[in-house]
């Protein structure tokens, strides 16, 4: 490796955290969690917001039947993050999605079957 670019890597990693190292702790309450299959973004220059919801399907108030259902989006949460974090949230994904693809093929967006 050059000097230029030992010089640079050194840079790059100045004042990094190993967070592998540091004690993970949960808050009294416990971690919030929740289920989402609809992901949606907004940003800013400073920030990416990333929000969760799931489609479901609900009965109508005036006629509350199986039948008589319409979709709706229930936004589950939001988080809000750096631009820098959405990087490495990004990487990560990558990651974990090109090992899930290995061991069980590429994932193919689902299909709905017909009504029966």
């Amino acid at each position: 490796m050059g000097s230029e670019e030992t010089k640079n890597k050194a840079e790059a990693t100045e004042g990094m955290i190993d967070l592998g190292k540091l004690p993970l702790e949960e808050p009294e309450r416990g971690v919030f969690e929740t289920y989402s299959n609809v992901v949606n973004m907004n940003w800013t220059l400073t920030d990416v917001r990333i929000r969760f919801a799931e489609l479901l399907q609900v009965p109508d108030d005036d006629r509350p039947t199986w039948e008589n259902q319409h979709g709706i989006l229930l936004e589950r949460a939001a988080i809000t993050i750096p631009w820098h974090v959405a990087k490495v949230l990004r990487d990560s994904l990558i990651g974990v999605i090109k090992n899930y693809e290995e061991i069980n093929g590429e994932l193919r967006p689902p299909k709905l079957p017909a009504r029966p």
